[in-house]
């Protein structure tokens, strides 16, 4: 194999990875996304103050499976509130 064809291989499984890597955090954002609008059953103020969670949440650095938890658990405390 001459180096022109290790280049190519080698800049191919650089560029899937990078593209891989892309996708999945968009991936995640969407789903996370979902999971808020979701929750939120089409109310605006449920909507605002579960996407002001997350953002609390992500500065914190608080991990996904985490987040999504807290997330649930303030849909239903305001949920049960109405």
């Amino acid at each position: 194999m001459d180096t022109l064809g290790i280049a190519i291989i080698v800049i191919s499984v650089v560029l899937a990875v990078i593209f891989k890597v892309v996708v999945m955090k968009r991936i995640r954002k969407w789903v996370d996304q979902d999971l808020i609008r979701s929750l939120s059953i089409g109310d605006q103020t449920k909507l605002t103050k579960l996407m002001e969670l997350d953002q609390q949440l992500k500065s914190q650095e608080t991990p996904r499976g985490e987040r999504h938890q807290q997330l649930e658990k303030l849909a239903e405390s305001l949920n049960s509130t109405k």
